[in-house]
Order: structure tokens, then C-alpha cells, then sequence
């Protein structure tokens, strides 16, 4: 009998894991851009990507193309998600499909989006009193663990 609980309970596991995987965040209705291996890219081609699955409340800010391929990783969009407030980053591979990260934190009129290297890209957002502060995002992803690492130097600027 124990055996048999087990053996449910692993395959219940195992189910439920599945549903627990990363996905893309591109709809079905969406055509993904894709380019043949070694062909460059535009921050055109991430500007096309994000107007694809972009949400009525997100206000395209700025991209940057992720030249070393960091996390498999083409391109980065900053944006504005004006529904729940917040600054966001969405990080975009080859096939259109993206992770997103962002911030409850007001965006800097000049953001001065750059990508860093290694999946880190960097942006300016605004205090209430009005002065900025750098906020850096990476995104390293391992299979179908995606991480984010958020640093600022909010402390510093006080």
C-alpha cells in the first residue's frame, strides 16, 4: 500500500512540475521573429518583437541589442507598464519569446538604457524628490530557471 502512495504521489510530482516551467510570454496569435543562425541583429528586429506582445497599458521606452548572446538573449526593451506603475525590462531570444523583470520606481526622463555585457543592462529612475539613481538588471537563465539580480545605488545618492 505504501509503495502505491508513492508511486502516486511521484507521478503527481512529476505533473505538477511540468506545469511550473518557464514560458514565453508571446501569444499564440503572435508571429515571432526569427532569423537564420549568424544573421545580425537590429534594435529594429526588438522594436518589432516588443510592438508583437506588447500590452495596451506598456509605453516603449528604449532597447539595446545583447551582443555576446548572454542567456540566449538578442535584445532588451524598457518600458513603462502604466496599469500597475512600474519600469520594466522585457529580455527577448531569437524566437521573440521574453522574461520580464521590472520595478515599482518611476522612470528618469533621460533613462540612458545600456547594456553592460553578460546579460546586465543598466537604466536611471527617479526619486520622489525628483533627483535619479542607476538601477542595473541581470538575467541569467539556466534551462527553465530564469533569474533576475536588482541593484541600485539609491543609498549612494542620498
Amino acid at each position: 500500500m505504501k509503495r502505491m502512495l508513492i508511486g502516486v504521489f511521484t507521478i503527481a510530482c512529476v505533473l505538477g512540475l511540468s506545469g511550473c516551467q518557464s514560458k514565453g510570454a508571446v501569444t499564440e496569435t503572435s508571429t515571432p521573429v526569427s532569423h537564420p543562425t549568424g544573421t545580425s541583429w537590429s534594435e529594429q528586429d526588438i522594436v518589432s518583437m516588443f510592438s508583437q506582445v506588447k500590452k495596451n497599458d506598456w509605453e516603449y521606452i528604449d532597447c539595446v541589442l545583447i551582443s555576446d548572446y548572454a542567456s540566449d538573449c538578442v535584445g532588451a526593451v524598457l518600458f513603462w507598464d502604466d496599469e500597475k506603475e512600474t519600469s520594466n525590462v522585457a529580455f527577448f531570444d531569437a524566437d521573440g519569446f521574453y522574461q520580464q523583470c521590472g520595478t515599482y520606481a518611476k522612470m528618469s526622463a533621460n533613462p540612458a538604457f545600456t547594456y553592460l555585457g553578460d546579460g546586465c543592462v543598466t537604466y536611471e529612475l527617479e526619486k520622489e524628490d525628483g533627483t535619479t539613481y542607476h538601477y542595473t538588471l541581470t538575467i541569467s537563465i539556466d534551462g527553465n530557471n530564469v533569474n533576475f539580480k536588482a541593484e541600485d545605488d539609491f543609498l549612494k545618492q542620498q
